[in-house]
């Protein structure tokens, strides 16, 4: 982390080992903002301080509470932080709540800290260097295992410059935050200042914010706008990741956010009462977990009664993981790689922690022979094996970008390294629409089998239809899908030499309708039978006594004429001779260039139609543009132009 990165700072530690007047002494800023806690000395919520470093890097206390009754305080301030200060007092040495923070910052995977032994001068060296003793013990195989041990006064200032190095060390260690993430800003407090309306605060712990940003606040979904930011109390245009931010907010009443909420950009993540994850039971939980244990659920800053639903069922022993399915009283907004703990309620005690797997799974029911693998694959290193499940679960109706952002929180774009190895390796196609669209290659499989088979079976039941309606395709194939699927898969099987498309009807290019030579000459004699009749055609039964064969037999050669073009069906179902619709038309534009409008009964006598049929006939020429209607006359529009001849 470079000096000009922020770093946040979180204390931890028991009740009374100084860890207040460790930050006081540090910055000159005294954490403890409540009346309660300057007047009984104690830390009941969380307190904010600010120092930079002679390094110039700025620094961002957060100082928790260390009595027991509490924790759930500590656990809003200590989710968003860089570095841990491990707190303990050199004259009582490691207490109960000394362990459940440590075991709290492990579960969160805090990637750095340091112990702060405090009030040093309160003891001997001899004591000093046995506390520094238990200290190792107590961090051996942790991520403090080699981290500095510094012992300070916050009474006398005795090694705060000590302190202040290992801070400046241990911040040049860390790696930077992108700042190209997903903007999101738990809310650790939230409150009205006159003149200036509301101001929510929190550690920014991905993305960037900037004055004037429309963002939304989950999960109330309240949308506002950014009037103003501040960080360490300065005015700023952006807020970077890992920086203490105050957003002064527009047009949203502060009693109408609470500590947990999330200030993030509108459109992209959903809060859920449903979360797939990995557990870490600790070893010091003191029995078994059971299945749809009630506990307390601590993410970031928010906190949620909710049920542990164990894949698998029974229960897990101290010191085990486990896959899980927590399910919550109240809606909680996380991605995916969030961190969490899990706290019995009674007696209160932290018990485990654990890794979001997925923000909005389906409901695990039973144990499926495949739930198992979906756990594993959605807790995998690789980028590219949780995509793929994503896809996967999708279904036929595959997904975007956008959806691919809400379950991740990252943008995947075509291009990004995990989706081009997912296309390369032929397991999910990209389809070439805007935004594109990412279907797994078994879904596009299915679907392509459903159509042959869909045809096949059509084919061999009407051997002299050309082919089956495309909608009705889409119907009853794709009604799980996405349009941009259907239009994609018919296409890439013309393209390929699967199927065959004609006007709305689709066919196996492998389709041929053989007609014997008795079934060419009733379809001659059909034909015949709608041709002589011009604009008054033969209902069905009139065409089948004409041809003199089973009405059955009149359908299908009636679809077949219908298909080929021979035959026009009008909207309200009657049949006329392609013929006679063309003659029709001819004589309305002659008509039309000596008058331009025609009425139902000049229209009559021009069709030699009936009435039953002229009221159609003139629906059907308002559709295909040669009439207009304009109250009880039609207006006769001109016929199209010839097409150009190419050069």
């Amino acid at each position: 982390m470079s000096a000009s990165s922020p770093l946040v700072v979180g204390t931890a530690g028991h009740i009374d080992h100084g860890k207040s007047l460790l930050v006081r002494a540090l910055t000159g800023i005294d954490p403890d903002r409540l009346k309660e806690e300057q007047e009984r000395g104690i830390t009941i919520d969380l307190g904010f301080a600010h120092l930079t470093l002679a390094d110039g890097t700025r620094v961002g206390f957060v100082d928790v509470p260390g009595h027991e009754r509490f924790v759930r305080n500590m656990l809003a301030g200590v989710g968003g932080i860089d570095l841990v200060l491990l707190v303990i007092a050199a004259d009582e040495s490691i207490k109960p709540q000394t362990r459940e923070h440590f075991d709290i910052c492990r579960l969160l995977r805090v990637p750095r800290g340091i112990v702060v032994l405090t009030k040093s001068d309160l003891v001997e060296q001899e004591i000093l260097d046995l506390v520094r003793l238990e200290v190792r013990e107590l961090v051996a195989g942790s991520f403090l295992e080699s981290s500095p041990v510094v012992a300070v006064s916050g009474r006398t200032g005795a090694g705060l410059e000590d302190l202040k190095r290992a801070l400046a060390e241990a911040a040049a260690r860390l790696p930077g935050r992108a700042s190209d993430g997903l903007p999101r800003l738990p809310i650790d407090r939230a409150f009205s200042i006159r003149g200036f309306g509301t101001v929510v605060t929190g550690t920014l712990i991905a993305g960037t914010l900037h004055e004037g940003d429309e963002v939304v606040l989950l999960p109330s979904e309240l949308a506002t706008r950014v009037r103003g930011l501040e960080v360490h109390g300065r005015p700023t245009p952006i807020a970077t990741p890992g920086q203490r931010v105050a957003a002064n907010l527009q047009s949203v009443e502060a009693g109408a956010i609470a500590r947990g909420d999330l200030l993030t950009v509108p459109g992209v993540l959903e809060p859920s009462r449903i979360f797939d994850v990995e557990i870490e039971y600790l070893p010091t939980a003191g029995g078994p977990l059971k299945d749809l244990s009630r506990v307390g659920f601590h993410l970031m800053t928010s906190e949620t009664p909710a049920r542990v639903k164990l894949v698998g069922g029974g229960s897990i022993p101290p010191g085990a993981t486990a896959f899980a399915q927590l399910r919550t009283e109240r809606p909680v907004t996380a991605i995916p790689g969030d961190r969490f703990i899990l706290r019995r309620q009674s007696p209160p005690m932290t018990i485990a922690g654990g890794t979001l797997l997925h923000n909005a799974p389906p409901k695990l029911r039973r144990m499926a022979p495949e739930t198992r693998r979906r756990y594993e694959q959605l807790a995998s290193p690789d980028p590219a094996s949780r995509l793929r499940w994503l896809i996967e679960e999708a279904g036929p109706a595959g997904c975007d970008a956008a959806f691919l952002r809400s379950r991740t929180g990252v943008v995947f774009a075509a291009s990004s390294a995990p989706i081009a190895s997912l296309v390369r390796d032929g397991v999910i196609l990209a389809l070439p629409t805007m935004p594109p669209r990412y279907v797994a290659r078994g879904e596009i499989d299915g679907l392509r089998r459903a159509v042959v088979g869909a045809l096949e079976t059509f084919h061999r039941k009407e051997p002299l239809r050309e082919g089956l309606a495309r909608e009705e395709i889409r119907a009853r194939i794709f009604a799980d899908s996405h349009p941009d699927v259907f239009k994609n898969l018919m296409t890439a099987m013309v393209a390929d030499g699967t199927l065959r498309l004609e006007r709305d009807r689709a066919a196996l290019a492998s389709h041929r309708i053989s007609l014997s030579a008795e079934d060419h000459a009733l379809l001659d004699r059909l034909e015949k039978a709608y041709r002589d009749a011009g604009t008054n055609p033969p209902e069905l039964a009139e065409a089948t006594k004409a041809v003199g064969i089973a009405a059955l037999k009149v359908e299908k050669l009636l679809h077949l004429l219908l298909s080929r073009g021979r035959l026009v069906r009008i909207p309200d179902g009657k049949v006329f001779h392609a013929e006679a619709i063309e003659d029709l038309k001819r004589r309305l534009w002659s008509r039309g260039a000596a008058q331009d409008s025609i009425d139902i009964a000049a229209f009559k006598e021009l069709s030699g139609t009936s009435r039953k049929n002229a009221i159609p006939l003139l629906e059907y020429l308002d559709q295909v543009r040669v009439t207009r209607r304009e109250g009880d006359r039609r207006r006769i529009l001109p016929p199209p132009r010839p097409a150009e001849p190419a050069d």
